[in-house]
């Protein structure tokens, strides 16, 4: 991407930000009426933030800013960008040059350049769902390892972090010398980052032929025991200037020992710094010469051990060499309509997906503050993360407005009324137990989505209504349709032989929620309360001639037992 193809490679994404920061994003438009934006085919591309206005109150809108990410996204490649100035080396401000998966942090997250504040190092970090941990071998990479455990939860989204300690590697020291080269290679086996200060970039980057085998010993290199091809697929390339948020914002990390905002601006918190000083601002700002992805010439190169050829990935294909290394597609289909009254996966729970369908229940909030939600995926991957880190299935299931986005996570779910503007999902443990397959409504799984579907067919759940009482809710009982199938009860004989039937005996059953008391009970996390009745019941042929009637069989409660340890919370460590 350069200042020639800018406009058909990227768009600039509009809103807050995702992280808590204090920060508008504008469209391509708008930035380049404000002057944040200016990719003329002559120059480099220009990407800066506001730094004229006084922003009246730390309550409004956060300070004017540019945030773009590629149209394409790849599963693995070479990934170099030139820059001549970054953000960086100023208290608020929150830059990076990234990589990101179509559902976070289920599909990962690479950061390449990263750094907060007067920051004079750059930290190349991976953020992951859990079980990804690196290690930090000195004899592979030049940078030091800070933390090994990638996961979000446990390890409060600090990522594993390598830092680059060269002063030129970010903020004033990199801007001092016109900025250099980040490439970060990216294959099954481990992630690398290489940065190559001005007149020290080797002559196969600009020559657009790169091979990275050349290149010596990377600033960081992740590999250990993490399956990278099951942490991160599908990314965008993100470029952004963010101001405070969880990162540079942070009480601790503003007011740290070293490098103290607080004291170098006498302002006590960031947002109200960044709001009163536009002016410190103007050198927040990109200058990107280029930011290009190259993919193997031969996909089965054993790239940790011989040289190989990358090839730029919009190139054609020479026809003396095998296909490019394709990536894992952007997953095409959605879980709506896609997967509609089908059972689908999202972390370790299950939940039913239920297009155009306004599921009722009581709010509970988001599953941390600013958990980012631009999609019904993210969505549902939020509702795992309420009952895998919070309280275990305290979310029941969600449901999201398609026209605004936004997503609303639920307990104790229950009706299902229709409504064209809402697609939600039903977590099985609150489920309707009454299965019966449809092929109306057979669908099939792709295998490039992160959401699978569990089932060969999908699984209609049936609603069975609640009763009056507001102590305890009916939520299963025996299904309609067996009350075809019961046995036979006695009868009377006519004149010439044939039978008739009074009617049949069907075992039913019936299953009591008591939500109040389990309310208080799942506080401490210890069991669930539930009643169940069984009855004899007899169904009569005529019923004019008989009346129905249920003999008591008998009835007993039972205790669902619940384990975890509530007292975990997802924080980032900001130190």
């Amino acid at each position: 991407m350069s200042a020639r193809d800018f406009s058909d490679k990227a768009d600039a994404e509009q809103g807050g930000d995702p992280t808590g920061g204090f920060v508008t994003y504008y469209s391509q438009g708008s930035a380049e009426l404000m002057g944040m934006i200016n990719a003329s085919d002559s120059s480099a591309i220009y990407i800066g933030s506001d730094y004229n206005t006084v922003i009246g109150s730390t309550q409004a809108a956060g300070r004017p800013s540019v945030r773009i990410s590629t149209r394409r996204s790849w599963t693995h490649g070479l990934f170099i960008g030139d820059f001549n100035h970054a953000p960086g080396g100023v208290c608020g401000s929150w830059p990076a040059f990234w990589t990101l998966g179509p559902s976070w942090p289920n599909n990962g997250e690479i950061d390449i350049m990263e750094g907060a504040n007067m920051a004079n190092y750059n930290a190349a970090t991976l953020h992951t769902s859990p079980n990804c941990t690196i290690a930090g071998d000195s004899r592979t990479m030049t940078g030091q390892l800070s933390n090994n455990n990638c996961a979000y939860y446990p390890g409060y989204n600090v990522g594993c972090g390598i830092r680059d300690n060269r002063p030129a590697s970010y903020g004033t020291g990199f801007n001092a010398i016109g900025g250099g080269v980040y490439a970060m290679q990216w294959t099954s086996d481990f992630i690398s980052v290489w940065f190559f200060p001005r007149g020290s970039i080797p002559s196969d980057i600009t020559s657009k032929t790169p091979n990275p085998s050349s290149w010596g010993l990377p600033a960081a290199k992740m590999q250990g025991s993490c399956v990278f091809d099951q942490h991160f697929q599908a990314h965008k390339i993100i470029l952004n200037n963010a101001f405070c948020g969880e990162y540079a914002g942070a009480t601790s990390v503003w007011n740290s020992t070293t490098n103290s905002c607080a004291i170098n601006t006498g302002y006590s918190t960031c947002n109200a710094y960044v709001a009163a000083q536009p002016g410190a601002f103007q050198q927040s700002y990109w200058s990107i010469n280029s930011i290009r992805v190259y993919q193997l010439v031969d996909p089965n190169a054993n790239v940790s051990s011989n040289p190989t050829t990358y090839i730029a990935s919009d190139q054609p294909t020479p026809s003396s060499t095998s296909t490019i290394s394709s990536s894992t597609p952007v997953p095409t289909t959605s879980l709506c309509p896609t997967y509609n009254f089908t059972v689908v996966q999202a972390g370790n729970y299950k939940y039913e997906v239920e297009c155009g369908v306004n599921i009722g229940g009581s709010d509970i909030g988001r599953p941390y503050p600013n958990y980012p939600v631009n999609s019904f995926e993210d969505c549902v991957a939020g509702c795992s993360y309420w009952n895998t880190f919070n309280i275990s299935n305290i979310c029941g299931g969600v449901t999201y407005r398609v026209s605004t986005r936004a997503c609303f996570w639920k307990r104790n779910v229950g009706s299902t009324p229709a409504d064209p503007n809402f697609n939600s999902a039903r977590l099985i443990y609150y489920a309707y137990p009454q299965v019966t397959d449809d092929p109306r409504k057979r669908t099939s799984s792709s295998s490039s989505t992160s959401y699978v579907a569990t089932s060969v067919t999908p699984q209609y759940y049936v609603a069975v209504g609640t009763t009056s009482s507001t102590s305890f809710s009916l939520i299963s009982e025996t299904p309609t349709s067996s009350f075809t199938d019961g046995v036979p009860l006695g009868g009377t004989t006519t004149d010439d032989g044939s039978s008739t039937t009074y009617g049949e005996l069907i075992l039913v059953y019936r299953v009591f929620d008591f939500p109040i008391f389990n309310r208080v009970i799942n506080q401490y996390r210890l069991y669930h309360l539930y009643l169940v009745q069984c009855f004899v019941d007899f169904q009569p042929v005529n019923s004019i001639d008989h009346e129905s009637t249920s003999f008591f069989f008998f009835t007993f409660f039972f205790f669902v037992i619940v384990s975890g340890n509530v007292n975990k919370k997802p924080y980032r460590d900001l130190n």
